[in-house]
């Protein structure tokens, strides 16, 4: 999966990112880093995100989809 950063982002302390889906060729998917009050957030807008994952954020039974984790790992 290749991530690229976008060119420009308006809102301070957000930063947007495109990540390659590896099961839908030829789509790319949106990963935002949010970062508030100490915390920073991945969100996502694939449906394993939406579905599966988003309903259980800031607990402890929360965790990235796949695009998410790869733009973590890309920045680390």
């Amino acid at each position: 999966m290749n991530v690229r950063r976008a060119v420009k982002n308006p809102i301070q302390g957000v930063r947007t990112f495109y990540v390659e889906s590896e099961s839908e060729p030829g789509t790319e998917h949106m990963v935002v880093e949010v970062r508030r009050d100490g915390r920073t957030t991945y969100y996502c807008n694939c449906d394993d995100y939406f579905c599966r994952r988003l309903p259980f954020i800031h607990t402890n039974l929360f965790s990235n989809c796949r695009h998410s984790t790869r733009v973590i790992e890309a920045l680390q």
